[in-house]
C-alpha cells in the first residue's frame, strides 16, 4: 500500500527501503512491514522542491527543538516554542554525498560507534554533522505536510515499545554529540520562514 502509493508520485523514480533490523520481509509483504506516516504526493514533491532550493540542508517533515537539556520530544514541544533546529530523517531529503562523506569519515568514527552501540540516533548524528559541514547557515528546513496519518496509532506498533527508554537513549546521544560536535541550540528557525511551513 505505502510503497505503491509513493511509487505513483510523479517525481518518484525509485524507492529504496533499507531494512536494518531482523530478517527482511518478503517483497510482497513490504507495505505491511514498513510503518510510515502517509504523506500526499504533493507533500513529497513540495519537500523535494524545497530541497532543490536548499540542497545543503536536511529538508523534512518532522521538526524537533534541541535546547541543550534532556530531550523534550515531539512536535507539540516544537510548536509551543514556535521554532526548530533539527529534522528527523524518517521522511527527509538530504544530499547523500555531503551527508555520507561526513558520516563515514574517520573523524566521525566516535559518533558512528555510539549509533552502532545504541542502534539509535543516526538521524540525530546527521543533524550535528550538517551543522559542522554544510556551507549553508541554515542546516535544516521544515516542510509542513497538507495532512498526515500516523499508522502506528492504528496498528499499535510505534518506533519503540519503551518510549521513555527510547527518549533516554536519544537524550544521551544529544548530550554526547553536543560534546563531540558542538551544540545545536544556537541554530534555531521559526516556522514562518516560508509560506508553506
Amino acid at each position: 500500500m505505502y510503497v505503491k502509493h509513493y511509487s505513483r508520485c510523479s517525481l518518484v523514480r525509485e524507492i529504496v527501503v533499507v531494512w536494518n533490523k531482523g530478517v527482511p520481509p518478503n517483497l510482497s509483504d513490504l507495505d505491511f512491514a514498513v510503518l510510515v506516516m502517509i504523506r500526499t504526493c504533493d507533500d513529497v514533491e513540495r519537500g523535494f522542491n524545497v530541497w532543490r532550493q536548499h540542497p545543503d540542508c536536511i529538508v523534512g517533515f518532522y521538526p524537533r527543538l534541541i535546547d541543550g537539556g534532556r530531550l523534550k520530544y515531539g512536535e507539540k514541544y516544537v510548536r509551543k516554542h514556535n521554532e526548530y533546529n533539527m529534522i528527523l530523517t524518517g521522511a527527509a531529503f538530504i544530499d547523500s554525498q555531503l551527508a555520507f562523506k561526513s558520516y563515514w569519515s574517520e573523524e566521525r568514527k566516535q559518533g558512528r560507534e555510539m549509533v552502532d552501540k545504541l542502534f539509535n540516533c543516526e538521524d540525530v548524528l546527521l543533524n550535528y554533522l550538517y551543522a559542522n559541514t554544510s556551507s549553508s547557515l541554515r542546516i535544516v528546513e521544515y516542510v509542513k505536510p497538507a495532512w498526515a496519518i500516523d499508522t502506528s496509532k492504528f496498528s499499535g506498533v510505534a518506533i519503540s515499545q519503551n518510549t521513555q527508554g527510547h527518549y533516554g537513549l536519544r537524550s544521551s546521544c544529544l548530550m554526547k554529540f553536543s560534546e563531540m560536535y558542538g551544540s545545536l541550540t544556537g541554530h534555531r528557525w521559526g516556522f514562518d520562514s516560508r509560506k508553506d511551513s
